[in-house]
């Protein structure tokens, strides 16, 4: 195709799956007169195994960089499992929904994220890209490629650090300065910094007919791949015990959104319930829309201000705020120690534990330990690719710490089967589990202790272990 007369900008999304309060999305606008499409690149092996390496971004057999190239990681823990594939597509479907109803529309590629985007700029004469992941290892890695590329082609490379509550440049310190534990950043960032107001979706023009055109017809091949179809099937067939099923399009996050706070007020009681195991509305529930950004950290705080309100103020609706100032935290967090986030001696440089015990380690994934309340959580996991805070500290506590197993084998377990992996709380709080992050807490749960305080009657359990 050869270059327009009027080149369009490109947004490459990542993990910000929405037009709304949108950085690169406005920019990229602001820049183009409005001419702009969207980009998002799915992976050439969906399910490629964790590369075994000694050093995190070590390219494997297949060329490409993973996020668990881990030593000793077993062969066996994909960097996705299909239900977190089929989620992320439900999320990208009506994304690409979205851009075609403003007379645009979002090319869906699939292979190197660097070159795919590059190739398709110059094929489009497209002068800007613009995108804004969390800056941590891998993303950079992606980020330095795709610029050279771009640069060699006539199109630059434009950054945003819009993932987070609070805006990189609004806060009172570098990353390089941030505190070294979560409440000393809660009270810096609660004292000088504010949460700005969401962006709205800028004005974005209709684009030339051959250009929707080839990227439907792209956008249609790619997604009839069998490995897409049979993810997006078995993400439509949920496991019939579980009490909450998502769907990553943003339409229904913003629907969770209503109904949780607004219908059954559940967000004035949350502080209370939080700890629940099974229900569907113990918990807000957004974390998976928040991780791949069909919703922003902002777009809920000011639902938290309206419902405040409107409605009430207290202890409960704060603490909601409270579990959006720890995704921030561990977002900065991971900014700030990069490689050091994913080494087994953590950001302290601690002795881990470290045991390589293949056969228990399978054991934890499959839920066959023996310890019910251990593997009850795992078996949800696997079946739902959702799992509460509570079960999260328990299940990770006894593996790195009652089992002494390599913590880095658990956290590359959550980021293949949560539907809500979000790499920096992810593996902050595996490190915080593990004894090697900055926590000044010991973490080291008794399972059959806390089983019998938030399971009382044992229904959770019963559910999911038969026990």
């Amino acid at each position: 195709m050869s270059a327009l007369a009027s080149p369009i900008n490109l947004v490459w999304h990542r993990t910000d799956l929405r037009l709304c309060d949108n950085a690169a999305m406005t920019a990229a606008v602001a820049a183009s007169q409005g001419l702009t499409a969207g980009v998002f690149v799915l992976p050439a092996d969906p399910y490629e195994v964790a590369v075994l390496s000694r050093k995190r971004g070590a390219v494997g057999s297949s060329g490409s960089v993973s996020r668990a190239a881990l030593l000793g990681a077993p062969p066996e823990v994909a960097r996705s499992s299909p239900r977190r594939i089929g989620f992320l597509l439900q999320a990208i479907e009506e994304l690409r929904a979205e851009w075609r109803a403003r007379g645009s529309t979002l090319f869906i590629l699939r292979g190197n994220a660097a070159e795919c985007v590059s190739t398709l700029a110059a094929e489009l004469g497209v002068r800007e890209v613009h995108t804004a992941p969390c800056p941590s290892f891998d993303e950079l890695n992606e980020n330095t490629s795709a610029e050279r590329i771009l640069n060699t082609r006539g199109a630059k490379l434009v950054v945003h650090d819009e993932t987070t509550l609070f805006a990189a440049e609004d806060l009172p310190f570098v990353i390089d300065q941030l505190p070294d534990v979560f409440s000393n950043f809660r009270r810096v960032v609660e004292k000088h910094c504010r949460v700005r107001s969401p962006l709205t979706v800028p004005d974005i023009s209709e684009i030339p007919r051959e250009i929707r055109t080839l990227a439907n017809e792209q956008a249609d091949a790619i997604l009839a791949a069998s490995v897409f179809v049979e993810a997006r099937q078995r993400t439509a067939t949920p496991d019939p015990r579980a009490s909450f099923v998502a769907h990553g399009g943003r339409s229904h996050g913003l629907t969770r959104i209503r109904k949780w706070f607004w219908e059954k007020d559940c967000l004035a009681r949350y502080k209370e319930t939080r700890d629940g195991l099974v229900g569907e509305n113990f918990s807000s529930r957004l974390s998976p829309w928040l991780a791949l950004g069909t919703i922003s950290p902002r777009e809920v705080a000011a639902e938290i201000r309206r419902y405040e309100s409107e409605r009430v103020a207290n202890d409960s609706t704060y603490w909601l705020f409270f579990e959006l100032l720890w995704r921030d935290f561990f977002h900065l967090w991971v900014r700030r120690w990069q490689g050091r986030a994913f080494k087994a001696t953590g950001v302290l440089g601690r002795t881990p534990c470290g045991s390589q015990d293949r056969e228990a380690f399978l054991r934890w994934c499959e839920g066959t330990t023996g310890e019910p309340f251990i593997d009850a959580s795992m078996r949800e996991l696997r079946a739902t690719g959702q799992l509460s805070n509570r079960a999260r500290q328990n299940v990770a506590s006894w593996l790195a710490r009652t089992q002494g197993i390599d913590w880095r084998w658990g956290a590359a377990w959550f980021e293949s089967q949560l539907i809500d992996f979000d790499v920096g709380p992810n593996w902050g709080n595996w490190q915080y589990v593990a004894g090697v992050g900055n926590d000044p807490r010991n973490r080291v749960f008794n399972v059959r202790d806390q089983a019998e305080r938030y399971d009382a009657d044992g229904a959770y359990r019963a559910l999911w272990a038969g026990k």
